[in-house]
């Protein structure tokens, strides 16, 4: 990932760092210790209440903790985009008055001026910046880096923020809640025969970027009682439309997508799920990000679409029950 960092930034980094040499960095036994997705151990001698979040899953990782408390920094594109603003301005009025700083772009890239005038004594960044996290671990800022690309990722990174943010217990309350609803539901598709085939397609009219077999949208498919007709056995793959035609999908999954640019492609209308108009979309994508515990409200969705009347659950009922567990008392103002 190219990074671009302006004389200032060199500046600030070298100034900031000489101020932090002679500092003992002790450890001790009752430090506070997570590992993050690289493997590396986080220490911080009490509970961090200065914390930046430039990664939208994480983030909403924190109000399900209820570690908002600590947020002191998040991305920029919570501001910028209607649906994200819409819906954490409701959990946090801070967003919804823009108080909160700005010092990254989204999970692709992050100011480091900005980020070290914030002081903050964590720094929860994708796992991608390695730029960015190099420089900022240069220094000594505690950076968490995550990725949520599988089911055990995202349980270890919500496990381990709750570590580092004093919310320990909510996390434990929340992974007990998410390994039962998992299993409930797995017991309603597991049995399905046969199973649909479903293309996942990214967002921004990315028809042709999709999830492969290693992936966390892979998880949501198979939740669901559907098979990934993506047959790579990789994380994001892209394909070409002659390969997507020769898998021929009983549905497309969108996210962030209007259908019509699928409708559109005069090369896919062949396919049968063009032909049946079975091209559908995670929307509103706030209540089904598959890349945190809403897994579990993206995989009832996507099994309505599937099965439609033949599925084995009621969609409102669903989505308010995981949202009230997710999210505790703060869910009310989300269906305000």
């Amino acid at each position: 990932m190219t990074k671009v960092i302006t004389f200032l930034s060199v500046c600030l980094l070298l100034l900031s760092s000489c101020n932090k040499q002679g500092q003992e960095n002790t450890r001790s036994e009752k430090d506070i210790v997570a590992t993050d997705i690289r493997g590396k151990e986080v220490r911080l001698q009490e509970p961090a209440q200065r914390v930046i979040v430039l990664f939208q899953a994480a983030l909403d990782g924190m109000y399900m903790l209820n570690a908002e408390h600590t947020i002191i920094g998040i991305q920029s594109r919570i501001y910028s985009n209607p649906e994200s603003f819409h819906y954490f301005s409701k959990l946090d009025p801070r967003i919804a008055r823009k108080e909160l700083a700005t010092p990254g772009n989204w999970e692709n890239s992050a100011n480091m001026e900005s980020v070290i005038a914030l002081n903050p004594d964590l720094v929860i960044v994708d796992a991608r910046q390695t730029d960015a996290i190099s420089l900022l671990e240069n220094l000594d800022i505690n950076v968490f880096a995550v990725s949520s690309n599988t089911n055990e990722e995202l349980f270890l990174e919500l496990e381990g923020i709750g570590k580092l943010t004093g919310t320990q217990a909510r996390a434990k309350e929340l992974l007990a809640y998410t390994q039962s609803k998992l299993e409930e539901i797995k017991a309603k598709t597991q049995d399905i025969s046969p199973k649909k085939s479903v293309y996942y397609a990214w967002s921004g009219g990315r028809i042709y970027s999709t999830s492969g077999r290693n992936s966390r949208m892979n998880d949501c498919l198979e939740l669901a009682g559907a098979v990934n007709a993506c047959t790579f056995a990789i994380d994001q793959p892209n394909v070409n439309p002659e390969t997507l035609i020769s898998w021929d999908p009983d549905l497309i999954l969108l996210w962030g997508t209007d259908p019509q640019a699928v409708y559109s492609k005069k090369e896919l209308r062949v396919l049968k799920a063009v032909q049946n108009k079975e091209v559908y979309v995670l929307e509103p994508s706030f209540y089904y990000d598959p890349h945190t515990l809403k897994i579990l409200s993206a995989a009832i969705l996507l099994n309505k679409f599937c099965y439609a009347d033949k599925g084995s659950f009621d969609l409102e009922e669903s989505r308010k029950e995981i949202m009230m567990n997710l999210y505790g008392a703060k869910a009310t103002a989300l269906f305000q």
